[in-house]
């Protein structure tokens, strides 16, 4: 199994554009979804995200952990600020939705469970006004 693609989905909203990255794979149907987003930083995490897919095509989506390590490593010397960790974050997670969808169970699994059975809420508006958003 190959990593063929790795695309972004930049989806806008009011406060903040949100970004996807799909990595797909040579197998029919199976691909992985991940997010990445960062405060106006789109189109840096963006740029980051095409820059480091070149170093995963042609490689096995299963060796989630060695591809990290290389991304990393490959590119240290180039900054590994805010906006390459959230792009390597983004791909990290679609890398494990992929093996979580070979194995047929959830990624919190491979993990090693859940840490908790509940989720605390929380509504941050960004400095808007909630009148604006309904």
């Amino acid at each position: 199994m190959k990593i063929t693609a790795v695309e972004t989905l930049v989806c806008h909203a009011r406060m903040r554009n949100w970004i996807f990255v799909k990595v797909v794979t040579d197998q029919p149907g199976l691909f992985g979804w991940g997010e990445a987003t960062l405060e106006w930083h789109t189109r840096g995490v963006v740029g980051a995200i095409e820059d480091l897919s070149q170093l995963i095509i042609g490689e096995d989506p299963t060796r989630v952990e060695y591809l990290w390590q290389m991304i990393w490593r490959q590119h240290f010397w180039h900054s590994s600020g805010v906006t390459r960790s959230t792009a390597l974050s983004g791909i990290d997670l679609a890398l494990w939705d992929i093996m979580g969808k070979i194995h047929g169970v959830p990624c919190h699994k491979l993990w090693g469970g859940p840490v908790r059975d509940y989720i605390r809420l929380y509504c941050h508006l960004g400095g808007g006004k909630l009148e604006s958003f309904y």
